[in-house]
């Protein structure tokens, strides 16, 4: 008697004596045993997908949404834009050298070691790698990737929760966060994968409760222009049929950047020692975009957000982050996001909301609090006021929202209110009923 005529019991059993990578590895082995192993034991210990996306890694995907057993345990995805970046390594290998870097505590030290033999012919395997990924990046198909992740999507049906993060890859096994390197290049990147994605979820017609967009990746947006250009090339049934069921939507957006790929780089020769250590810190500033450049303005349009949340009637969470991105500063018109937010979008159910490194009128933020009364958490942060002031703003919180439990306020910036104890006295004044009209009126600064 074979194998794979034994009881699904005692085979089982059976299987509780072998390692995961020794099942695996019997699936392959034969039809019958393959489908005989997917028990209990191998359903147990199937992870929640995450991969760099790629023509590749979405095949496997199509591949699990296609196995009837596999794809019902699956309920989240983690999709990653990777950007590789060669530059360090193209550097050390022309030096002969590379750096190793030491932290103490707040100061950091960079020691250049030279390469031995061995370890530079490493060095140059590990550089042909990366431009080989980077040219087969290069002759990706959109079309084919989209239709991939769209017919794995469609075997899903539905699913809670999917996330897009970011990395730098600097090698077969280096990688670095979203934080390492050239920040430019992994932003398009995650623009290109975001749209991949939305788009693949709007064609297979998949329900997904939760969306989060690189909302925990360090220094990774998506710029408030490319959402909308996205959101304008949908219809409205296709923006229904994206927030189906969406009850969390995480996104973190920016102002506008540079669009091009191919952005001329300053000789980075150049940089003392203690630039580089600045610029690996803090980030590269190629791709920002000058508040006087007619570009860094804001359409004066329905902002591509809105259009995205329109139609979200279930939506419970929602959670918004902004970066300025200008060189010189911000610009008053990205206060037409929270604007368009309030005006043209209800969500009955919502219950939470974080909204943080916006500019907005006082108005808008009124009436996004005045349409959701419900709301149990709300979350301000970074937030600045363009026109109007805090303090109806905050006399509404505290009486026209009874069942707010949890109220996070950090770093605002406007009009508003001095607390009586701490206002400005008019100098050379003994009259109280004076100081008293001064407290009361409101002053313009950070909260």
């Amino acid at each position: 008697m074979g194998w794979t005529t034994l009881p699904a019991e005692v085979f089982e059993i059976i299987l509780t004596y072998l390692d995961l990578d020794t099942v695996k590895a019997l699936r392959l082995t034969d039809r019958k045993l393959a489908e005989k192993c997917i028990g209990p034991r191998f359903l147990g210990s199937i992870q929640q997908p995450t991969f760099d996306v790629s023509p590749q890694n979405l095949r496997s995907l199509h591949a699990l949404a296609c196995n009837p057993a596999i794809s019902k345990m699956v309920y989240s995805l983690t999709f990653l834009a990777t950007s590789l970046d060669s530059s360090e390594l193209e550097k050390n290998v022309e030096s002969g050298k590379y750096i190793v870097r030491e932290c103490h505590g707040p100061f950091f030290t960079a020691t250049d070691v030279a390469y031995s033999p061995e370890e530079l012919l490493n060095a140059k395997s590990e550089l042909n790698w990366l431009k080989e990924q980077q040219e087969l990046r290069s002759n990706e198909s959109s079309s084919e990737m989209i239709e991939l992740l769209q017919l794995a999507l469609k075997g899903f049906g539905e699913l809670d929760f999917i996330h897009l993060d970011g990395a730098v890859i600097m090698g077969r096994s280096q990688r670095g966060s979203a934080g390492h390197g050239k920040w430019h290049p992994l932003w398009m990147r995650a623009s290109h994968v975001f749209s991949l994605v939305v788009t693949a979820i709007v064609k297979s017609g998949a329900s997904v409760k939760k969306l989060d967009v690189y909302r925990n990746t360090p220094r990774c947006c998506i710029s408030s222009g490319h959402i909308t250009s996205y959101a304008s090339g949908l219809s409205p049934k296709q923006l229904g049929i994206l927030s189906k069921g969406l009850e969390s939507l995480k996104l973190s957006m920016s102002a506008e950047i540079q669009n091009e790929l191919e952005i001329v780089e300053s000789d980075e020769d150049k940089l003392s020692e203690y630039d580089e250590a600045s610029r690996r810190t803090f980030g590269y500033s190629t791709g920002h975009l000058s508040r006087d450049d007619p570009r860094a303005v804001l359409a004066d349009e329905t902002q591509g957000i809105t259009s995205l949340l329109k139609s979200a009637s279930a939506l419970r969470e929602l959670d918004l982050s902004f970066r300025q991105t200008l060189v010189d500063g911000s610009l008053d018109s990205y206060d037409r996001i929270i604007e368009s937010i309030a005006n043209e979008t209800y969500f009955p159910r919502l219950e939470k909301c974080a909204l943080s490194g916006f500019l907005a009128k006082g108005d808008s933020f009124l009436l996004f609090l005045r349409k959701h009364p419900d709301l149990r958490s709300l979350t301000l942060h970074e937030c600045s006021l363009t026109a109007g002031s805090w303090t109806p703003i905050f006399s509404h919180l505290s009486q026209s929202m009874p069942k707010l439990e949890n109220l996070n306020l950090g770093n605002l910036f406007g009009k508003h209110m001095p607390y009586p104890k701490f206002a400005p006295r008019r100098p050379n004044s003994n009259d109280e009923k004076q100081d008293e009209e001064h407290g009361e009126q409101e002053i313009d600064g950070m909260l």
